[in-house]
């Protein structure tokens, strides 16, 4: 009877499901939505995401899409808390939601809070490594393994015993296993793996950092390989090879082969140096470990000798504990450990391992910042002590130290370039003022633009005068980066090119760098000036003013990156029909001024600003104009010879009133044209990399175009908003 119960209700429940009345399965069970929905990482063309794992769930379903209502999705179905997102457009923001289905697609949760996340403008082209994990430990070993991204990739592992990564080490490898050795025993290390290039630029973002441990055994046998690495005259430095675990050591030193007389020194570590000796003398060194109680003892290594040296040049050993750190996209900062008071050091930095076309860079401390350099390399450095004249007083350290440069984000820079009319050639014209009546509305003109450089014209280094017409000692330029306050600064503050520079009179001639109203100044705050300099250019009478150009060497404080600025004045009389002296006088200025540019731009980006007193309706040609462009320079404005419609080259992406001529004569009316670009005088040109989203002709107009107030110039401020490469 029992049997036949059993039966009977087996039967009912077949017939049951095959006409769908039987209870649900419970992985239709109604589950709570995925929480903790994050980006892992990202490049150029995907996303890679996880959450946290909602138990039960049998599928995920994430629904990303452009478009923040979720409109257009797509979707991708995946086993675990886990994916990744490939196919995407470069510098594009998605909306990414997730939620649990059901292996036939049934919804079984409601959908995530959204996630909003960018892809990489450029820069990385892959996702972070997967699946860092750590496959065994040794006391002194570790071995690792992650995912692979794909045939033939690169990656860079760095490990640290702190999880900030301070004193990281680094590693390459083109497989997806690795063993890191050398390690202390019973040591938590972290480690973390990328994609890099075959020459070691970053590919990716480093991966999620894990943690392990190293194992504990110890063995004391006794350390070999014992080797001098160099020796001073007074010191020497030793390494030397031991069992994994031995982690301290007793250095035996004597001036005798049988060791009598000897003297001890201890040492963490496979490397030492022992001072106090002295120079010229021959020494004799054995090592064993020590426990880390101090109890056992190894038996001792074989015993090496070493006579101290007694040139001047190995008064040091060359410095230790180099450690180099990406400051900025452009800038590595260097640190090492002193080898005494007062002296001086020489860091010698390269994109060769072996140094070659090395540069270098001197200090009195034990830390340097280095900018000017390319973002996303690898840099090999190394340090050693000199005299203050530079010769050597130790060896480079060895080996040299391996570096990379962050990624670069878009460099900011606002340049502009503003003739303000000299203070002593007021004219009594209508609509001009002095420059007292003009100086308040060009200084509030030039705050109002923010420029981080600034080419100025006419700025003159002649002294102003009082309301009595008595001289006053101050200069128009003077009074003008006064008036602009800090944090600009004038890059050369000499009036005259005189022994005495403050004035021409009984001029004694010295190049000061002076550049008379060819000036340039900077917000102080946003950059450092590394060099300037100034040229007078050729001029055809004695009695005409003299012309400049002025140039200096900036670094980006916040990137490292270096660029360079050139400003000029060229002769403003124009030729009478059927002569060409003026024209070819600028034409030559011109080049003059583009010579001093080759001779110290170092191959930085450049930018040619200034007042070149020729335009696009100038005959017989624009020549200075055309003299720029020959040298791959651009005009962001396709401003080229009597174009109206048409802006050939331009490479300005916003204009805000470029229609408007830089050059207003003090009409109220401001000269303006209906097509692209007015006729212009002045000039913003930049070398090939720098981008220019933005170009602004300033000028303060009603509807009807005419000024508003106190014109401040016979010239219209130019602000040209770039980024640098």
């Amino acid at each position: 009877m029992k049997t036949n119960t059993r039966a009977l209700i087996g039967w009912l429940v077949s017939v049951l499901l095959l006409i769908g009345l039987a209870p649900a399965h419970s992985a239709a069970a109604a589950l709570p939505k995925p929480t903790g929905l994050k980006a892992l990482s990202t490049s150029t063309t995907a996303i890679g995401l996880a959450w946290t794992p909602v138990e039960g769930a049998p599928l995920y379903r994430v629904q990303y899409s452009k478009s923040s209502s979720m409109s257009g999705s797509k979707y991708l179905t995946v086993d675990t808390a886990s994916a990744e997102l490939t196919g995407l457009s470069a510098g594009k923001t998605y909306y990414i939601k997730t939620r649990v289905v059901s292996a036939d697609g049934a919804g079984l949760s409601s959908y995530s809070a959204a996630l909003k996340v960018k892809t990489r403008s450029y820069g990385y082209s892959y996702l972070a490594p997967t699946g860092l994990a750590v496959t065994a430990a040794t006391p002194t070993s570790l071995a690792l393994s992650w995912n692979s991204r794909g045939e033939g990739i690169r990656y860079r592992v760095s490990w640290s015993k702190s999880s900030t990564f301070s004193g990281a080490k680094y590693i390459r490898e083109t497989s997806t296993s690795l063993t890191l050795t050398g390690l202390d025993p019973a040591t938590k290390y972290y480690l973390k793996v990328r994609v890099i290039t075959t020459s070691g630029s970053n590919l990716s973002a480093y991966s999620p950092k894990i943690s392990a441990p190293t194992s504990s055994d110890l063995d004391l046998s006794a350390p070999a390989d014992l080797t001098l690495v160099k020796a001073a005259r007074t010191a020497v430095a030793l390494a030397w090879t031991a069992a994994d675990e031995a982690t301290t050591f007793d250095i035996q030193y004597s001036r005798y082969s049988s060791m009598s007389s000897s003297a001890h020194a201890s040492a963490a570590g496979r490397d030492a140096e022992v001072s106090g000796l002295t120079k010229g003398v021959t020494y004799y060194f054995r090592i064993r470990a020590v426990s880390k109680d101090g109890v056992a003892l190894s038996p001792y290594s074989s015993t090496i000798s070493v006579k101290t040296p007694t040139s001047t040049s190995s008064t040091y050993l060359p410095p230790s504990g180099l450690a180099v750190t990406a400051d900025a996209p452009a800038k590595l900062a260097a640190t090492w450990k002193s080898r005494g008071s007062g002296l001086t050091y020489q860091v010698q930095y390269s994109t060769d391992p072996g140094m070659a076309n090395g540069l270098t860079t001197s200090t009195t401390s034990t830390k340097v910042s280095i900018g000017g350099l390319t973002p996303s390399t690898t840099y090999y450095l190394r340090v050693r002590v000199i005299t203050s004249s530079g010769t050597a007083l130790s060896w480079y350290n060895r080996p040299v130290v391996e570096a990379s440069t962050s990624d670069a984000e878009p460099t900011k820079l606002v340049v502009a370039s503003y003739n303000i009319k000299c203070a002593n050639c007021y004219g009594g014209y209508e609509n001009e003022g002095t420059w007292y009546e003009r100086r308040d509305v060009v200084v509030a003109n030039v705050l109002a633009q923010k420029p981080d450089v600034i080419g100025f014209q006419e700025a003159s280094q002649a002294w102003l005068e009082d309301a009595d017409g008595n001289k006053v000692n101050l200069s128009q330029f003077e009074d003008l980066v006064k008036r602009l306050g800090a944090p600009y600064k004038l890059t050369n503050t000499a009036r005259n090119n005189c022994v005495k520079s403050t004035t021409p009179s009984n001029c004694t001639y010295k190049d000061q760098g002076a550049s008379q109203g060819t000036k340039i100044i900077y917000n102080s705050d946003v950059l450092t000036l590394l060099a300037q300099g100034s040229k007078k250019l050729t001029e055809l009478r004695a009695k005409d003013n003299d012309r400049y150009v002025a140039w200096a060497i900036f670094e980006h404080k916040a990137t490292g990156k270096r660029f360079f600025f050139a400003d000029t004045h060229l002769e403003h009389i124009t030729d009478t029909a059927g002569s060409t002296t003026w024209y070819d006088l600028k034409v030559t200025q011109t080049k003059e001024g583009l010579a001093e540019i080759a001779a110290h731009n170092q191959g930085l980006p450049t930018y040619f600003v200034g007042d070149f007193n020729s335009n696009k309706w100038s005959l017989p040609a624009n020549g200075p104009y055309d003299a720029v462009r020959a040298t791959g320079l651009i005009d962001p404005l396709g401003n080229t010879y009597r174009s109206t419609t048409t802006a050939p080259g331009a490479i300005v992406q916003k204009r805000i009133r470029t229609n408007f001529s830089s050059y207003n004569d003090y009409k109220r009316k401001a000269p303006s044209f209906s097509y692209i670009n007015g006729t212009y005088i002045d000039y913003v040109f930049t070398s090939p990399g720098i981008e220019v989203p933005e170009w602004e002709t300033v000028v303060d107009v009603d509807a009807d175009g005419n000024f508003i107030g106190t014109i401040p110039s016979d010239h219209n401020l130019l602000r040209v908003t770039t980024t640098l490469p």
